[in-house]
């Protein structure tokens, strides 16, 4: 289905993201991209998978810590039925461990927006919010976000694979805005691409075209949750986060992989 205004000629990071994740939501133009990127480097498959995974046991585990609202900020793609069993999207998730959770989803996507009102949106308990993630300002006084969100109450701000899409110095800056709206108690989760080999990196960055893309390092990670308290095991390979739990995987990730943390504004 194409929609009036949404180009298609051009490769899109969120069809790009979808198409690698084994979604229907790409364009030629994307899957083209995506099979550029795929022969450059072919775990990439694996490593968009790992991300969803985290995604989802780090809203598990915020649920677990009593949090019931949930903002997805760059939220991509919707899941749909035929993936069902394989991934889920976040409020499938936050609601399977806490049954009143309430979750926004934030885009500036056209068609984002437009598959998450039909597929997202009719959800009990689901919004959708057309905003830029990195004006907090917008996002957060946005009135559909508001009629599932209370910000007096703690929320779960979730940063999946975004903060790479823009400068370290304005990735810090983002998070800071919206902790500064949100009440104490509330978390942050953040993803991140990574790779580690500098000539892969080159030849990924010459053959990716859909957005600019940033590859931060851990500790310039770990500044994204200045004064916030990090939950173990802090920023780590995304495999190797499993909250409380000490069942990570022991296998280092290859050169290219998600570095993914967690942390919660103090209470007091």
């Amino acid at each position: 289905m194409t929609y009036p205004g949404i180009g298609i000629t051009r490769p899109n990071a969120a069809r790009v993201y979808d198409y690698l994740l084994g979604g229907i939501e790409s364009y030629a133009a994307d899957r083209e991209q995506a099979t550029g990127l795929l022969r450059i480097c072919p775990a990439l498959g694996v490593v968009a998978l790992e991300n969803r995974y985290l995604l989802a046991r780090a809203v598990t585990w915020a649920a677990g810590q009593g949090l019931t609202q949930f903002i997805d900020l760059g939220a991509g793609m919707p899941v749909h039925e035929a993936g069902a069993g394989v991934l889920e999207d976040i409020h499938v998730t936050a609601q399977a461990a806490s049954p009143s959770a309430r979750v926004a989803y934030v885009d500036n996507d056209p068609l984002v927006l437009a598959r998450s009102r039909v597929f997202r949106a009719r959800a009990r308990g689901v919004a959708v919010s057309a905003a830029d993630l990195t004006d907090p300002d917008s996002v957060l006084a946005d009135p559909g976000l508001r009629t599932v969100i209370d910000l007096t109450q703690p929320a779960c701000f979730i940063f999946g694979l975004t903060l790479g899409l823009v400068p370290a110095t304005a990735a810090r800056d983002v998070v800071a805005g919206y902790l500064r709206r949100a009440a104490p108690g509330s978390c942050v989760v953040i993803s991140c691409g990574r790779c580690d080999d500098e000539a892969l990196w080159t030849q990924l960055c010459q053959a990716y075209n859909a957005t600019m893309v940033h590859n931060h390092p851990p500790a310039e990670i770990e500044t994204f949750f200045d004064g916030l308290e990090p939950a173990p095991p802090g920023v780590v390979p995304a495999q190797s986060w499993r909250g409380d739990r000490h069942d990570a995987p022991a296998a280092p990730p290859g050169p290219v992989y998600v570095l993914a943390g967690v942390a919660r504004k103090p209470i007091a």
